[in-house]
């Protein structure tokens, strides 16, 4: 990213070079460390974010207010796309277009469908690609740095899987939306007065009947303050503990908190609870095998002729599955034992043999299978439907583990880089 002020001298020439041609010179709203924000990218966020409140009908603050807020995340996003060039990551072409796929398929759409949408909405492809890009880079800086700094202990896997276990209504999703008022690293005792007295201020006038969106966007330091806080579905277990803590028992549009954390107090809205979770059943199957490998002295079609031989022989009781597959299989850990492959998933299992196991019956033996280990006769012996809801627990305590860990450290990490940060706000004489 240039240099600010040679970004000034390069205007600053511009403007000497067209006097024949005056043109509105693109000002600049804030200095980060060695980048800026333009007032032209605020302006074009102000316009977005204003699109997107009328189509979801969502209330906005006044305008100075809201700039304010779009100010301050590009500041933020600024700063790490600083941290990104330092580092030399980058977005490839590829990984763009797959990802601009993906949102299209999300979205019901084709790639076409959503060009024409974008085209629509008064939106230029290569700027939507640009951002894309730029979201992407930033969500790469910001996850790497993270990652790093979440440690998630087999026993604190073990402690939350129990407490899954024990939960009513275990799995139950919650809708939030999220204020954060902010507080700065060892605050003094007036500025926690300030930001407490501001969120109690906030939780009331949630509770009398205003817009929880629109006082999110008015005084919230969260990443989703300019979506009005939404917070989108998640569990319990998802979210930080004292959120989890304070959310037990709460009824849809509940308003809870405030809620004081390292980073400051918080303010949750329950928007919406949904369903829990079922026990987790698994089918196992319990198959055995003969299989035979090809090689120069044995073909493709040797080895497929040889095992209908062989299947022949089972069906009309001149030998045994087991005692065949001890003679001719060559797979060593089953052979011993009869073929026998013992109790497991099908997903376990190599695709081809999965897939011809999902369609036999109790005691069926299969037309000779190919797969990536040779040629296969294989038998059903029977199923079972296994519960495996405590290794599913299990499972998605670390998931959510890692989930809480992370928002929380993410916070962190962004007041850090923040808070590290040179920045100087301009006003509109670019002092």
């Amino acid at each position: 990213m240039k240099n600010w002020r040679t970004f000034i001298l390069g205007l600053a020439l511009c403007a000497n070079g067209a006097l024949a041609a005056p043109q509105v010179v693109d000002k600049i709203a804030a200095v980060v460390d060695n980048g800026v924000v333009l007032e032209s990218e605020v302006d074009n966020m102000l316009s977005t974010v204003k699109h997107g409140a009328q189509e979801a009908n969502q209330q906005l603050p006044d305008d100075a207010t809201l700039r304010r807020q779009i100010l301050d995340r590009l500041i933020m996003d600024n700063i790490i796309l600083q941290l990104a060039q330092r580092a030399n990551i980058t977005i490839s072409d590829e990984q763009l277009d797959q990802a601009i796929g993906n949102i299209a398929g999300q979205n019901h759409m084709t790639l076409s469908q959503l060009r024409s949408r974008l085209d629509y909405d008064g939106m230029d492809y290569n700027t939507y690609r640009a951002q894309i890009r730029k979201e992407m880079l930033i969500a790469e800086v910001r996850n790497g740095e993270v990652r790093r700094r979440v440690t998630i202990l087999p026993q604190e896997v073990e402690s939350l899987a129990q407490q899954i276990a024990a939960q009513t209504g275990n799995g139950a999703e919650f809708n939030l939306s999220h204020i954060l008022i902010p507080l700065p690293e060892n605050p003094t005792q007036d500025q926690l007065d300030k930001a407490e007295a501001l969120a109690t201020s906030i939780v009331e006038q949630s509770k009398s009947g205003a817009d929880f969106g629109k006082l999110a966007i008015t005084y919230s330091a969260d990443a989703q303050a300019l979506k009005g806080g939404q917070m989108g579905w998640g569990k319990l277990e998802e979210l930080p503990s004292l959120f989890a803590a304070r959310l037990q028992g709460a009824q849809k549009g509940s308003i809870v908190g405030p809620i004081r954390s390292g980073v400051g107090f918080h303010i949750l809205k329950v928007n919406d609870i949904r369903g829990g979770d079922q026990k987790v059943a698994v089918t196992e199957v319990h198959a055995r095998h003969i299989l035979l490998r090809t090689s120069v002295v044995m073909t493709d079609q040797q080895a497929r002729a040889k095992l209908e031989d062989i299947a022949a022989q089972i069906k009309s009781g001149r030998i045994s599955f087991a005692a065949a597959a001890k003679q001719l299989s060559e797979d060593p850990g089953s052979a011993n034992q009869g073929g026998d492959l013992g109790w497991s998933s099908a997903d376990a299992f190599d695709p081809a043999l999965r897939d011809a196991l999902m369609h036999l019956k109790k005691g069926e033996i299969s037309t000779p299978v190919h797969s990536s280990f040779g040629w296969h006769l294989i038998q059903l012996i029977d199923t079972r439907q296994v519960d495996r809801t405590d290794a599913a627990q299990k499972d998605r305590a670390y998931r959510l583990l890692f989930n809480r860990k992370f928002a929380e450290e993410a916070q962190i990490w962004m007041q850090e880089q923040r808070a590290s940060a040179y920045v100087k706000i301009l006003d509109s004489n670019g002092q």
